[in-house]
Formats: C-alpha cells, sequence, structure tokens
C-alpha cells in the first residue's frame, strides 16, 4: 500500500531535490533518453537491463509545472493496479494510459525527497518485474 507523506515547508525543501537526476541515474539499469517533443526541461528515463530482458520507460520529469515537485514534475509509469493506489493515497493523479495495461501517474508536488524517492523506487520497482 502507498501512503501519503506532507513534506517541510517548500522553503527548506528546495535544495533536496538539486540532486534528483543524478540519483535517479545512479540507479541500476537506468538509462536517460531523449525526448523529442521540443519541451524544454523534460526529461525521461528507462530501464535497460539486457540479463532480464528488460526495456521500459518508468519515469518522465519536467512535464505539468502545476503539479511540479519544486521542479521536478515527476510522472511515473507504473501498472493500472498501482496508479489506483496511487491516487486512493492522494500521491497524484493518472494523466495518460500507456501501452501494456500502464499509466502515467503525476505525483502531486507536496511530498517530501523521501517519499518522492519511495515513489520512484516502487515505479523502477514495477519496470524490473
Amino acid at each position: 500500500m502507498i501512503h501519503r507523506k506532507r513534506s517541510a515547508h517548500p522553503s527548506t525543501r528546495r535544495g533536496a531535490y538539486d540532486d534528483f537526476h543524478e540519483w535517479v541515474r545512479s540507479l541500476p539499469w537506468v538509462v536517460e533518453r531523449p525526448y523529442s517533443l521540443g519541451t524544454p526541461g523534460v526529461r525521461s528515463f528507462g530501464v535497460e537491463c539486457e540479463p532480464l530482458g528488460r526495456r521500459q520507460l518508468w519515469l518522465v520529469t519536467g512535464l505539468q509545472a502545476e503539479l511540479e515537485s519544486d521542479g521536478v514534475g515527476v510522472a511515473l509509469i507504473v501498472p493500472e493496479e498501482a496508479a489506483q493506489e496511487l491516487e486512493a493515497a492522494n500521491c497524484g493523479r493518472s494523466v495518460a494510459p500507456m501501452p501494456a495495461g500502464h499509466v502515467m501517474v503525476s505525483v502531486y508536488g507536496d511530498v517530501d525527497r523521501a517519499h518522492l524517492e519511495y515513489l520512484v523506487l516502487t515505479a523502477y520497482g514495477y519496470a524490473m518485474s
């Protein structure tokens, strides 16, 4: 079950997100993929794990400014059931259906770094399974 956790005051959070993309790229088998829609600031990440035969887009950042996590704007790509859990926990909202029974979910911007990492690692786990 995914739980909602509110963050600290916004003025104390900004520095906590400065290395977010570096942290994401440090995860095993994560690659940054080019995003070609001509949208400045949008970045997408996938897993490419040849030993497990996995190649999956699972994270997009820089979308939907009104839902940004301090400028990160995180959207996760998760199975439909996980998307429903994220919505039920008030962590985000579904924004687009994706192939293979997955959904893109925008994460609400008022989560702290630890909770954002938890949500991102949850999506990463789905991408690797």
